[in-house]
């Protein structure tokens, strides 16, 4: 890892993009200890982060981390040293059992953050991003969090609020408490662009209306919708594309052929309500992309 990362070094390059994935596995094999819970852990492996890491971090903007094996400290020491970052994305959240990403330093130049959660997280171990947060990050996107997490929801909400006059896309993807996240920022004046909402919660499911009507209150400026869930109906596309106007790209899905069927009108609806919806989408001539059917890999 040094020899590659002191190439970098000596470049003449005035900015880098890093993808630093799953290291601990490839590297740290040679030296597995049976005795350590944590898995292989060889201090080798990391000591790049204190050394070669200091001179790349003010030309690194970039950044998408994924380790599923890492020592303590490890992240907290290459995001606080890393303070030039635009982009930072983090697919493995919850191995962080000290708070990590609530030690680290504001982040004043990040414009765009994306954080998986893959596994349930404990309660007692909270895990915070709003201290590395500037209030002018303009993207955010958050993914798997589960209906036990309620306290990543809570974050979650001072997060989107935090950065409103500023954040101009927002995706949420299979993150429960959908309704109480949508009651939380309606009444915010965001101007956001884009925004993804892909709900997998039953409970949300029940509530598809109510968070489709908050959707419909918060008059922002979209140009790029995203919904995916198998509870919406042919009513719920007519509301939205006769609310957002100025919509470029638009993809409705459902997770299955039942749920296409029903959205789309085929199941349970009249010609004059097809009618009705054909005409509305018709009626948004900036449209350049639709998509209204069961869910893309």
């Amino acid at each position: 890892m040094h020899e590659v990362l002191d190439i970098y070094t000596k470049s003449l390059l005035p900015f880098f993009s890093f993808r630093i994935w799953d290291l601990g596995i490839k590297l740290e094999v040679i030296e597995y200890d049976e005795d350590d819970a944590e898995g292989p852990t060889n201090q080798i492996c990391w000591d790049w982060v204190d050394t070669i890491w200091p001179l790349l971090a003010p030309k690194v903007i970039y950044l998408e981390f994924y380790e599923s094996l890492i020592k303590d400290e490890i992240l907290f020491t290459l995001l606080n040293i890393s303070q030039q970052l635009k982009v930072l994305k983090i697919y493995h959240v919850d191995y962080s059992p000290k708070k990590i990403l609530y030690k680290v330093n504001r982040l004043q130049s990040l414009e765009e953050l994306e954080l998986h959660f893959f596994l349930p997280l404990n309660p007692d171990e909270e895990i915070k991003v709003l201290g590395i947060i500037p209030k002018t990050l303009r993207k955010l996107c958050v993914k798997s969090v589960l209906k036990e997490c309620e306290f990543v929801i809570k974050d979650l909400i001072n997060v989107i609020k935090f950065c409103s006059s500023h954040l101009e896309s927002l995706e949420l993807f299979d993150v429960s408490w959908s309704y109480e996240i949508m009651e939380s920022i309606v009444n915010l004046n965001m101007k956001l662009k884009k925004f993804g909402l892909h709900m997998v919660d039953r409970m949300d499911y029940r509530r598809a209306p109510e968070i489709i009507l908050l959707l419909l209150k918060t008059k922002w400026p979209l140009v790029d919708l995203k919904l995916c869930a198998d509870c919406f109906t042919y009513e719920h596309v007519f509301a939205i594309t006769n609310t957002f106007k100025d919509l470029e790209k638009l993809s409705v899905s459902g997770l299955s052929e039942r749920a296409f069927e029903t959205m789309a009108g085929i199941d349970g609806s009249s010609f004059e309500a097809l009618s009705k919806l054909t005409n509305s989408i018709s009626s948004l001539t900036k449209l350049k992309s639709l998509y209204i059917g069961v869910e893309r890999k």
